[in-house]
């Protein structure tokens, strides 16, 4: 209405409607006058745009959220330029500007010797003079919006509009649907293009917006993403040819019936929805299929519910939003039913509703073939684009395949309300000053005089940058103000309410301007018709569907679908590994964001995923070794295990809704101190999971570092870590020697075969894991055996020559506690040998859960080699496995030696009497006492002798 307004008055002020459009000097698109005229324009142009998105390579040191917009302010001439663009996309004339000034609301006013015209295209540099070249196609460094108005918005979603408008004309070097418009730039002409070149940026709005940041990177960058890239050429090939399409007979289509499709991904879950509807010329029927995504199961569609309009029962619990009838809010449901079918037209109406409601829509359709069309295209709408993961970029319709565009018109005015019913307040409003303190009588919203400052403003948020005034004057006028810059907020534009009576409801309606509502995106409305009620003893917002008004939705026929699924598959997901797009030392959250959606397949964290994750052990290994491990646990505390041994630290976890997992390092919880952990691909089998990690650590000095970066963790179960005991050797307590005789070159290949290794890393022993402070003895470490309670190795940072001390205890048979020396070869093998030499092993992890290690071993004793039945060289040994432990040395107990009993003293004979020699007997080597030995499996001899 605004922009209708706006153009009429230029009518009348130039006295011929042509002037609102029409070319400049040199235009080749549309003829120019015979006699050429002075041409000058008043143009208020606004620019509302992530402050954080550069232009020109240029920095900010801004930290404003991705999806805030800002209206830049104290721009300069400079920043500005006003381009025209030929039938081939490419510029062929710069505009003169001849007046430029800032206005106090924010605006700048720009008199350029150009008309109101699509091909008229505003160019905005945040930092310096747009950089274009005449001949070329429009840079893709700028802002940019087309003059359809006097009132023009520069905002992102005007900016990718346009841009994907351009590059389709550079690409077919053709306007297509904007031919008209361009050539014949009249008032119906502008208006027309108007509508279609918002309904454009609002799609793409919707779309990219919530799902691409913004902060920190160009518009060049921007525009490279790849689901930048898809949706802007995807959505455009749709339109264009949505708009070409033919009447069909709709009668036709809906005895066949017509899919339409939806896809989405939250911590709910991902799923993709498929509704067949048809009439049978009795009934309405939409049968309703389902794909949830679990575990590696492919894509395969169950139905879940059917409505038939003439048998299905509705509940309360059903009712999505309410209409106003001659019965008072009724509240209606998902599902439409025919009432009246021709092959040109049909009548519907809510499930909820009949005949004799008067709340009836017509409905026609358009048709068009998709015979060797990119199935990508024709996804790429707001419920369809997480589909065409799935499926391969280069995948095309077959013959037989068809597109519909449907178009429905309401037969009378419509008023919709939320579902407020149970005292729920979505659509209950509140002053702006008390955002808890609902409005209870329409009088209230009402001001007699405007506002001078926004501080005493008497008005109500219709999204969130918006605030609207309500006057009560002989104007019925409504102020808008609109959050400028930070808190700023300005009066940005006029309006009128007016109070009609509804069946027996007083509404106070209003239209919110066009321009505002290109300028927020955080509008949320269907239509900028409005309404206000009480309802309920709450003054409610809601919507207006005016008579006749068209809206329009896309659907396929049976055989498209059918083509779309036989080509969907989660196996078209890239494949399980790394994806380092964005890591960078220079990160913020929003380049976090494009990292994750360019990387990301169908495998973020959800609600469900995450509770699987609960107590088990998450393992990353660094680059050197080292063995980080967390542990999630139900309480939203999450431990964490370096190298195995836990920090006594309270942390706290949660899933964002961006379906991140965010691990607090500090205790309470700051905005400087986490990781995000988003997964993007999944191997089930292995358990592994690639994860892109954004990190801020603020370490006191400076500011916070912040880091993305990419790692692949597995997931293990407490009780599953397994040792490898492939080929080991075996004990015999008979011979108190291995079974089997190894040699050190068997082991060698055999723990090699062992090692469970992702991501080309193993976990290996390292002097940083077994070490801590030198010289200190309270923070020493020890390994304790899984498989062998009773023996331990207490590992000291007390050093001599090329080894460390330490001591070797085992408190089976009499007690063994011997020191030993231990070193840390270069692969990683821990090996220690007693100091006098009777002993040496070696030990190599070859998994580990992050809190426990599996090994494999290597023993050799030397009475092996001495022993003539063993006859065992330096290099044979025993080979074995076991699952040991690092713990703090002090939790270790000593072992306790049992000692030999002291030797029998020597017979003294009697007085006067001669000592007998005894019988001199052969010569006996002498037998080592019972649990003398190691591992012999002996009670302790010495016990039993007195």
């Amino acid at each position: 209405m605004r922009n209708y307004l706006s153009l009429l008055l230029c009518a009348v002020a130039l006295g011929l409607l042509q002037a609102c459009g029409g070319g400049g000097p040199e235009d080749p698109v549309a003829a120019a006058p015979a006699a050429q005229v002075p041409i000058s324009t008043r143009f208020n142009v606004s620019v509302d745009v992530p402050i954080g998105v550069n232009t020109a390579y240029q920095s900010t040191t801004s930290i404003i959220n991705s999806t805030y917009a800002d209206a830049l302010i104290n721009l300069s001439e400079r920043n500005f330029a006003i381009v025209l663009i030929d039938a081939e996309g490419k510029i062929y004339r710069q505009a003169d500007i001849t007046h430029w000034e800032e206005d106090p609301v924010g605006t700048y006013i720009i008199d350029a010797d150009t008309l109101t015209r699509f091909n008229a295209v505003v160019l905005v540099s945040r930092f310096n003079t747009p950089d274009f070249t005449l001949g070329e196609a429009l840079p893709d460094n700028v802002f940019v919006a087309p003059l359809l108005s006097t009132d023009v918005a520069v905002t992102l979603s005007s900016t990718l509009a346009y841009f994907s408008v351009a590059q389709k004309v550079v690409n077919d070097e053709d306007w297509g649907m904007f031919s008209e418009v361009v050539s014949k730039p009249g008032f119906i002409e502008l208006r027309t293009a108007t509508e279609m070149f918002d309904e454009i940026g609002a799609e793409l709005n919707n779309i990219l917006v919530s799902q691409i940041g913004l902060r920190g990177i160009t518009i060049e960058e921007m525009m490279s993403l790849t689901l930048v890239k898809a949706m802007t050429s995807g959505l455009i090939e749709r339109k264009y040819t949505e708009q070409t399409s033919e009447i069909s007979d709709v009668e036709a289509i809906l005895t066949e019936g017509f899919w339409q499709l939806k896809s989405q991904a939250s911590n709910d879950g991902n799923n993709i929805n498929a509704d067949h509807t048809s009439y049978d010329g009795q009934e309405s029927i939409t049968a309703q299929y389902k794909w949830d995504r679990n575990d590696d199961a492919d894509i395969a569609l169950n139905e879940y519910f059917t409505y038939f309009s003439g048998t299905t029962a509705f509940s309360d619990n059903d009712i999505t939003e309410q209409i106003l009838t001659t019965e008072g809010w009724v509240g209606l449901y998902d599902y439409l039913q025919v009432l009246f079918i021709t092959p040109r037209t049909a009548i519907l109406t809510n499930a909820a509703l009949n005949n004799d409601d008067d709340k009836g829509l017509t409905l026609e359709v358009n048709a068009y073939a998709l015979t060797d069309k990119k199935m990508y295209d024709y996804l790429a709408t707001e419920e369809n684009h997480r589909l065409t993961k799935y499926i391969k970029e280069d995948g095309v319709f077959e013959e037989g395949a068809y597109g519909f565009y449907f178009t429905w018109k309401p037969q009378t005015d419509q008023h919709l309300l939320c579902n407020n019913r149970n005292d729920v307040a979505d659509c209950r409003i509140a002053p702006i000053i008390a955002p808890l303190l609902y409005y209870t009588d329409l009088d209230d919203i009402f001001t007699n005089e405007p506002s001078e400052t926004f501080l005493n403003v008497n008005g109500f948020k219709i999204s969130d940058n918006i605030v609207a005034e309500f006057i009560s004057n002989n104007f019925n006028t409504v102020f808008y103000w609109y959050k400028v810059a930070g808190d700023n907020w300005q009066v940005q534009a006029e309006g009128t309410w007016g109070s009609v009576n509804t069946f027996g409801k007083e509404l106070i309606r209003f239209e919110v301007p066009n321009l505002i509502t290109q300028l927020d995106t955080s509008y949320d409305f269907n239509t900028r018709q409005l309404f206000l009620v009480n309802d309920k003893n709450y003054i409610n917002i809601g919507e207006t569907l005016l008579d006749g008004e068209k809206s329009h939705f896309s659907g396929f026929n049976v055989a498209a679908k059918e083509q779309i699924f036989a080509l969907t598959s989660r196996s078209n997901l890239p494949a399980f590994g790394f994806c380092n797009y964005g890591n960078t030392s220079n990160a913020n959250e929003d380049k976090y964001l494009n990292a994750v959606t360019e990387c990301g397949g169908d495998d973020r964290f959800n609600t469900q995923t995450i509770s699987e994750l609960i107590d088990q052990h998450i393992v990353q290994i660094t680059p050197d070794g080292k063995i980080n491990t967390i542990i999630l646990k139900e309480s939203n505390n999450w431990e964490y295990y370096k190298n195995s041994v836990k920090e006594d630290i309270t942390r706290t976890w949660s899933l964002t809704d961006d379906g991140y997992l965010r691990l607090d390092w500090v205790s309470p919880a700051n905005d400087e101190n986490f990781d995000y952990w988003a997964r993007t691909s999944r191997d089930l089998n292995d358990k592994l999971h690639m994860i892109k990690t954004y990190s801020i650590d603020d370490d006191g000095v400076g500011s916070p570092s912040e880091t993305i970066y990419s790692k692949i963790i597995k997931e293990y179960a407490p009780d599953q870590l397994l040792a490898c005991d492939t080929n080991d050797s075996g004990w015999s307590f008979d011979t108190i020697a291995p079974i089997t005789k190894q040699s050190l070159t068997q082991y060698i290949t055999q723990t090699a075969a062992c090692l469970v290794s992702w991501d080309q890393r193993t976990t290996r022993f390292t002097e940083n894991m077994l070490l801590n402070d030198a010289g200190v003895t309270s923070d020493d470490l020890a390994l304790t055996f899984a498989g062998d309670t009773s023996r331990y190795l207490k590992l000291t940072d007390n050093f001599d020559g090329d080894y460390f001390k330490g001591s070797y205890g085992d408190t089976d048979g009499c007690g063994f506690n011997f020191e030993i020396r231990w070193r840390i070869e270069e692969d990683g093998t821990l090996y220690y040998q007693a100091l006098d030499g009777s002993m040496n092993e070696r030990i190599k992890i070859t998994e580990s859960d992050g809190l426990r290690f599996a090994i494999k071993a290597f023993n050799h004793q030397t009475r092996w080699q001495s022993d003539e039945a063993l006859m065992y060289t330096t290099q044979e040994g025993e080979m074995w496995s076991d699952i040991m432990t690092l713990v703090r040395a002090d939790d270790i107990p000593e072992a306790v030696i049992i000692p030999p009993p002291p030797p029998p003293e020597p017979e003294v004979p009697v007085e006067g009497e001669t000592p007998v020699d005894p019988q001199a007997e052969p010569e006996v080597p002498p037998v080592p006492a019972k649990g003398t030995i190691l591992n012999d499996g002996q009670t302790c001899e010495y016990l039993n002798q007195a």
